[in-house]
């Protein structure tokens, strides 16, 4: 799998679309002991809502998409358009960010873009597709490759003059969401923080599930895993499986999410999964059919297949055929995450 992958999930959203991703998955095997970190990286927020508000992606809020948007010239939208055709959209190696570890400057970036040889893309370009049919967004990339990186390096530089005022601004609510992944890791929490960083990815039996076109297998081994919360639409992601100092994902911040209002207590079970699984987890302390916690969540029938899902993949819940009807128990080890956490007075 070249990396990163970006992946802009919009036409699949919904469970059926997940369902669909997740057929073609490249699969990441966690393992049993993981070194899990965080980090604040502003390169990787500045690239994906550059993509985003160049695609026109819903969950980026209207006034920072215009503000980006007024900041591209024809040539910044021309050098950026490589990165987000939807399905296709690879980053070759040589552009990708560097591992967020580092927590390299902005200008630092760019810098680095500016001096790559216009040949080492071309490389990668090969590497990336190796049966030699370029897409036409990259063929024309690899007819002036210099220039191209010139005109993105640019790009970047501008796109990053619109965002840091918004990245400043939105620091409480990074730190807040290393609080959140902080405490449920040490509660044992971390696999359930893995399933919802994306609506189209998985985890389930210790290895994560991300959607490409071009499946592939790693392992984490020895590697830490850092996760990278950012500022994007909800259906970004951004992830690097190859680096061999890390494997990192950088996902949206939760708190971006326009349905998200008055975020939870960070060490609360709702801050984990999000107040509507955290309330249908709650409820299923006894098996309830998906019509009575249709009712009592006030949510669609599909919106409650939709959430229990995703309990199901995260080893919360199970399914149990009780004559004609299905219900929904938690499962030892949702009993067990439930015990951990008192209710959110806020919560549904």
């Amino acid at each position: 799998m070249p990396s990163p992958t970006v992946i802009d999930d919009g036409a699949e959203a919904g469970p059926a679309g997940e369902r669909t991703a997740l057929r073609r998955a490249t699969e990441l095997r966690v393992g049993r002991t993981v070194d899990v970190r965080m980090a604040l990286d502003p390169y990787v927020s500045t690239l994906a809502l550059g993509i985003d508000a160049f695609a026109g992606q819903g969950g980026v809020p209207a006034a920072w998409r215009r503000r980006i948007l007024g900041a591209l010239p024809a040539r910044g939208a021309q050098a950026i358009h490589p990165l987000a055709v939807p399905g296709r959209s690879v980053v070759p190696g040589s552009v990708k960010p560097l591992n967020p570890t580092t927590e390299t400057a902005v200008g630092d970036q760019v810098e680095r873009l500016r001096a790559i040889p216009g040949e080492r893309l071309l490389e990668d370009l090969e590497a990336a597709f190796p049966d030699g049919d370029l897409p036409p967004h990259w063929r024309r990339v690899a007819d002036r490759p210099g220039d191209w990186l010139h005109r993105y390096a640019d790009t970047m530089d501008e796109i990053w003059g619109a965002v840091e005022p918004l990245w400043e601004e939105a620091l409480p609510l990074l730190e807040r969401e290393i609080e959140r992944v902080g405490a449920a890791f040490v509660r044992g929490g971390l696999g359930t923080v893995l399933a919802a960083l994306h609506p189209a990815v998985g985890f389930e039996d210790g290895s994560l599930r991300v959607p490409d076109p071009e499946p592939a297998r790693f392992a984490l081994g020895g590697r830490p895993l850092v996760l990278v919360p950012m500022l994007s639409a909800v259906d970004a992601l951004i992830c690097d499986f190859d680096d061999s100092d890390a494997v990192w994902i950088a996902y949206p911040l939760p708190a971006l999410d326009p349905a998200a209002c008055d975020p939870p207590d960070p060490a609360s079970l709702e801050a984990m999964l999000g107040p509507v699984r955290a309330a249908l987890l709650r409820a299923v302390a006894r098996p309830l059919t998906m019509g009575e916690l249709a009712r009592l969540t006030q949510l669609s029938p599909s919106a409650v297949t939709h959430h229990c899902e995703r309990l199901v993949a995260s080893g919360l819940v199970r399914r149990e055929r009780q004559g004609r009807e299905i219900r929904i128990h938690q499962t030892g080890r949702g009993r067990r995450i439930v015990g951990l956490f008192p209710p959110d007075p806020r919560a549904l």
